[in-house]
């Protein structure tokens, strides 16, 4: 078919701008992810946390992260990240969305069975962090954290070591899906600051 510029209208014009759209659309849909978490903050609480805190999904799945406040990210605790200790699977590919804006989110595809340990660049003092556990728990993200010492690597801060004593990847891989332990972890938190 022989295309004239001379026949293409506006409308022409609309009509294949708005047959674009709807395939980038409908392309979009069949990349959604598998499993969502929010970024959020509970100003009441003081409070910094990804919900659900733990997720559990298959290899070839895909998590959806979206910040519901400004400025947190998504980042794996590897040395490639701010030289933090492994807790990824080893062969895994780390991963960082950098900051998020508001309502922005990131996505990433689970490829390497195994516990993957997770942190916010800029929230992870007030304990923002999270855990997926692909197909079965395992790998360096099952150690007790600081398992290589901290000599030489980025702190593991005590709010984030508190979110470490609750998150179980048993309890992740039973329930699929473990909500923020909100009440419990405000009040353990506030304490631990005084």
């Amino acid at each position: 078919m022989k295309l004239s510029l001379e026949k293409f209208s506006r409308r022409n014009f609309l009509l294949t701008s708005a047959a674009l759209c709807l395939g980038t659309i409908s392309h979009a849909r069949a990349q959604e992810a598998d499993v969502e978490v929010n970024i959020t903050l509970n100003y009441g609480r003081g409070l910094w946390y990804y919900d659900p805190v733990g997720v559990y999904i298959q290899p070839g799945q895909t998590v959806k992260w979206t910040a519901l406040r400004w400025t947190p990210s998504v980042t794996a605790f590897h040395p490639d990240n701010d030289n933090h200790e492994l807790r990824i699977p080893e062969g895994a590919q780390p991963f960082d969305s950098g900051m998020l804006a508001a309502m922005e989110s990131f996505q990433w595809t689970f490829e390497v069975e195994g516990t993957y340990d997770y942190f916010s660049k800029h929230h992870e003092g007030a304990g923002l962090i999270g855990r997926i556990v692909v197909g079965s728990p395992g790998g360096p993200g099952e150690r007790p954290p600081r398992y290589g010492g901290a000599e030489g690597r980025s702190p593991i801060y005590r709010q984030a070591m508190t979110v470490f004593e609750v998150i179980d990847s048993r309890e992740i891989v039973e329930k699929k899906s473990v909500p923020f332990p909100v009440e419990k972890l405000a009040k353990g938190m506030y304490r631990r600051r005084r």
